[in-house]
């Protein structure tokens, strides 16, 4: 019955941003004294971004949606960085392919004048 409640109070919340008490107790087969408890334990254990307004009777979501601008944000803001380490990185294995390379022609070359 518990996930039950926790999938009905998901979905309803995602559709509403400010929830009456009375009406959630409804939706979750509660009386609205016990759906507000079980609303403060799940904000308690950090399940639920929301506070409770108690002069209104009804729970206000909190902001849980990120801005696209800030999405961005997020994902470019070290792109510098990591674009400078790339190349850094790619510098070393080539200057390390070329030494290999200067290596072996050197020993070639040793090797026929050998002969």
């Amino acid at each position: 019955m518990e996930e039950a409640r926790n999938f009905v109070f998901e979905n309803y919340c995602r559709i509403h941003h400010k929830v009456a008490l009375k009406t959630l107790g409804e939706k979750l087969a509660m009386s609205p004294e016990k759906a507000e408890r079980w609303i403060v334990d799940l904000i308690r254990n950090a399940m639920l971004d929301a506070k409770i307004d108690s002069e209104e009777g009804c729970v206000v979501m909190g902001a849980g949606t990120v801005s696209v601008y800030e999405q961005v944000m997020d994902k470019t803001r070290d792109l510098t960085a990591r674009s400078a380490g790339l190349t850094s990185n790619l510098r070393g294995y080539l200057n390390d392919v070329r030494r290999a390379k200067i290596a072996r022609e050197k020993k070639a070359r040793e090797e026929l004048e050998g002969y």
